[in-house]
């Protein structure tokens, strides 16, 4: 094997061999190859950009792109300025510096608005900076809520004045920007509606006005005391919301149970529900004819009878019975007797009114997979499904968390079914993904120079520069190996001509005539090599 001095003579030797043409060419191909390879190169190693913010606001987006040029950290803008783009690796380390750094601001402007003192402000700016500072800390404060992407609070507060007919409430508007299919529930709502009212003194609730970007009122304080409004599109969102969280809350409770006893990542759950949102009112009288009961009662008694007075005292005979008839003529005895029952009688009444609740869950149906359990065997991981009785029992498990009832007509449904194979092993695949993913660009680079030099670089060099070399080389080993086969026949032509001419004598001329037309072709090189004596002896005399 050729040393390194040795392969750099012959680099020497070759360049020294080039002609000029050659040279040119040679430079024009290696200029082209190195700047092929610069690109395919930058291609392979480009860097990869993701969102470190976006829906900035154009102050905030110009101090993070201020904060990146001072720091020297590469940066892209897109969707016209408001989404700013970093390289991947750094993504949040950046993140965490620009929030130690304050960027980017928080929503308004708060009581840090009072951290520097000026002797010259008057009553009227203090005011101001005053209600900008409370409804920047309002501003902060709601959005808080998760749903919320963005929040504007304005407040009006009117001067006092000294005569009550002018005197006016505060009022207040409540502007939000909520996230991409989210929304916020009537209780959030009054929520806000309560906060705002008792940051601003003398504000009322229903001199709030709470909306969001579509233009959609969120707080009727009318609609929101009864707890429904006339607009059956604003109950009927709150229905779809009621029940996802009620969804959502037997999912968990089911999911979880099973994480914890099978382990995670072992169990996936599925609820859907069937909510009776009627409002229904139900009046019921029932009537016992068995039960009776005494509703009122009356009595009224009256009695006539007649009775002798008796005889007369002393007289008796004729005489007595003649004075009794005269007596009682005169004056008889009467006694009057009379009696009356009235009673009524009620039949048993029982009265109810019964108003079904809003919300009422009619059906519940739950679809549960869980995992089989993996195991090791000859070094190799082998899936074992788990047994009728164990998904039965767990069936029973998932039948008591919901409160299953059969009249209701529910519906629990447990699968055994094998997850994806990284479930056997997570970390050592994860490891061998990030190390895959690590030295991806390196042997990207490699194949892609390996390629380039023997399909780019090797064709060139044999078209450009081996190729025409090799080709004059050929070309000036046949010019002399011509010219030593002319040399020969000259020679062997005067080697003859001497010969005939001591042979022969005057009769030469005729020889050599016979000989060209047999010879014809060494009589063509004798004359060459005769006409190209000159022009040797011309070189070498000006040499």
């Amino acid at each position: 094997m050729a040393t390194p001095t040795e392969m750099l003579e012959q680099l020497k030797n070759l360049g020294a061999s080039l002609t000029l043409s050659q040279k040119i060419m040679a430079a024009v191909v290696a200029g082209a190859v190195l700047l092929g390879f610069g690109i395919f190169y930058v291609m392979a190693n480009q860097v990869t950009y993701k969102p470190l913010y976006t829906d900035l606001r154009p102050e905030d987006a110009s101090e993070i792109v201020n904060w990146l040029k001072k720091e020297n950290v590469k940066y892209e803008l897109a969707a016209g300025g408001s989404t700013i783009r970093v390289p991947e690796d750094r993504l949040y380390d950046i993140r965490l510096s620009l929030a130690g750094a304050g960027l980017p601001k928080q929503n308004g402007v708060g009581f840090e608005v009072f951290d520097q003192t000026n002797m010259g402000v008057t009553d009227f700016v203090q005011n101001v900076q005053y209600q900008r500072a409370v409804q920047g800390e309002l501003e902060r404060t709601i959005s808080r809520f998760p749903q919320i992407k963005s929040v504007r609070v304005h407040l009006a507060q009117p001067k006092d004045s000294l005569f009550v007919s002018e005197r006016k409430d505060p009022t207040a508007s409540v502007v939000l920007q909520l996230n991409k299919g989210e929304e916020l529930s009537p209780a959030q709502v009054k929520g806000i509606v309560h906060l705002v009212s008792s940051a601003i003194p003398k504000l009322k609730k229903e001199n709030v006005a709470v909306v969001d970007t579509s233009g959609n009122i969120l707080y009727d304080p009318a609609e929101m005391e009864k707890g429904k409004g006339d607009d059956p599109a604003g109950l009927t969102n709150a229905q779809l919301v009621y029940q996802k969280r009620l969804e959502e809350y037997y999912k968990n409770k089911i999911q979880t149970m099973l994480e914890d006893a099978l382990g995670p990542n072992k169990a996936v759950a599925r609820v859907s529900t069937d909510v009776d949102f009627d409002s229904v009112q139900i009046n019921e009288d029932k009537f016992d004819p068995d039960a009776v009961a005494v509703r009122s009662e009356q009595k009224m008694s009256e009695t006539d009878v007649q009775q002798d007075s008796g005889g007369v005292p002393g007289v008796k005979g004729g005489l007595a019975d003649k004075l009794q008839g005269n007596a009682n003529q005169q004056n008889p005895s009467v006694l009057k007797q009379k009696k009356q029952d009235t009673t009524n009688y009620e039949i048993t009444r029982t009265q109810r009114q019964i108003n079904t609740a809003l919300g009422k869950l009619k059906r519940i149906s739950v679809g549960v997979m869980v995992d089989g359990v993996y195991q090791q065997k000859d070094k190799e991981t082998v899936y074992v499904p788990r047994t009728p009785e164990e998904v039965a029992s767990l069936e029973k498990i998932v039948k008591a968390a919901i409160g299953y009832s059969m009249e209701r007509g529910d519906e629990v449904r447990v699968v055994n079914v094998p997850f994806h194979a990284q479930a056997a092993a997570p970390s050592t695949v994860a490891q061998m993904a990030d190390m895959g993913t690590k030295a991806l660009k390196p042997i990207a680079n490699l194949i892609l120079a390996v390629l380039f030099i023997f399909f780019v670089i090797r064709p060139l060099l044999n078209r450009y520069v081996l190729k025409p070399q090799e080709k004059e080389m050929l070309q000036q080993r046949m010019a002399l190996e011509e010219e030593e086969m002319l040399e020969g026949a000259a020679g062997a032509i005067a080697g003859k001509k001497e010969a005939i001419a001591l042979e022969v004598g005057p009769n030469a001329t005729e020889e050599l005539r016979e000989m060209a037309s047999q010879y014809p072709d060494r009589a063509a090189a004798l004359i060459k090599i005769w006409l190209r004596e000159p022009l040797v002896a011309e070189e070498k005399s000006n040499a």
